[in-house]
């Protein structure tokens, strides 16, 4: 496209002087008339290019006509407080939006684009039943919550999304698959010596066959249930993760796909217990031993296995280190299911 060209296609109105006001409006009304294919909210930025008078252009994600001479140089106005999910919701984030908001270390954070706000707060806020004060165990409680809201979506994924939907599908399909192989070998074997099917010994051989590859059916419990379990099992983790926050050499900040893999370390370990100096340190949960999919597929569930090994390494570590080293009261590291209410 040539220079003409573009100073023609582009916006040389210059009736009107485009100011923050005039760019958020412009934007918000291309969200409107667009829709997002991803899930999630995402930021929607806007760009005011300005050279001169005659020659100015407001960019956006779904420019078409975007001219040659727009570059970063000439960027005057940027808008990027604007979010947008694949619903059509449209969240303009401000110190006084309506989202739901964290106090911590002085800063009011917005749950729905992260943006903290500098702005003193006097008053306690409340979230999850705890209260917020200005003081250090404020930075505490915000990690509980963030804990929480990452342990629950990820329960959610190992034990009711379509993934592990799917992924028990193709299990079972690979099972029957198997056992077709079997009875062809079989009636070959029929065929060769002359001899009566037993249909009884494929029967057999087809139950042997499911019974040592899946040892268990995966049922889909009711939607009330499933939130039920997922409360659960997240308060255990978040419980679990206060005892080993003073534990050493565990002092260690996951983030993203590392955080993931250190809750899906925990559901593990409560698998399949944790004993150390005959006492039962984490008890062994049999609904996790028959509802968590095998450790050896983490990665349909996106879940790093060298990250997973690599937590649960740590956690055993810090415990270990903990009882011999540091001579702390095994009794004292017990997590236990029952919070007393």
């Amino acid at each position: 496209m040539s220079l003409w060209s573009d100073f023609v296609s582009s916006d040389t109105s210059a009736k009107e002087f485009k100011d923050n006001e005039w760019c958020l409006k412009t934007l918000l009304q291309e969200c409107k008339k667009h829709s997002l294919k991803s899930g999630g909210w995402q930021l929607v930025e806007g760009r005011l290019h300005f050279l001169n008078e005659t020659m100015n252009h407001f960019c956006h994600p779904w420019c078409s006509s975007h001219p040659h001479w727009c570059t970063e140089e000439n960027i005057v106005t940027r808008i990027s407080n604007v979010y947008m999910n694949h619903k059509g919701d449209i969240h303009v984030c401000s110190e006084n939006c309506d989202s739901e908001k964290v106090f911590s270390d002085g800063c009011l954070t917005c749950t729905v684009s992260g943006i903290q706000y500098a702005r003193t707060k006097y008053v306690n806020t409340y979230q999850s039943n705890h209260e917020y004060h200005r003081t250090s165990s404020t930075v505490v409680r915000v990690q509980q919550h963030h804990l929480k809201t990452i342990a629950y979506e990820v329960l959610f994924r190992l034990l009711f999304s379509e993934t592990r939907f799917r992924a028990e599908k193709k299990r079972l399909y690979d099972v029957r698959k198997d056992i077709r192989k079997v009875w062809v070998k079989m009636k070959r074997r029929y065929d060769k010596t002359k001899s009566d099917i037993n249909v009884l010994e494929m029967i057999r051989e087809a139950h042997a066959l499911m019974k040592r590859r899946i040892s268990r059916m995966f049922i889909i419990p009711p939607k009330d249930i499933q939130k039920v379990i997922c409360t659960f099992y997240t308060d255990r983790i978040n419980d679990i993760c206060l005892k080993l926050k003073h534990l050493t050499p565990h002092d260690i900040v996951y983030h993203g796909n590392a955080l993931e893999a250190f809750i899906v370390s925990i559901l593990f370990i409560m698998r399949q217990g944790l004993r150390m100096n005959d006492v039962q340190i984490i008890s062994k949960d049999y609904y996790l031993e028959s509802a968590l999919p095998e450790a050896n597929s983490l990665d349909i569930y996106k879940i790093q296995k060298t990250h997973f090994t690599g937590c649960r390494n740590a956690i055993q570590a810090a415990i270990r280190d903990a009882l011999h080293i540091y001579y702390i009261n095994p009794f004292m590291l017990i997590s236990s299911s029952y919070d007393g209410k």
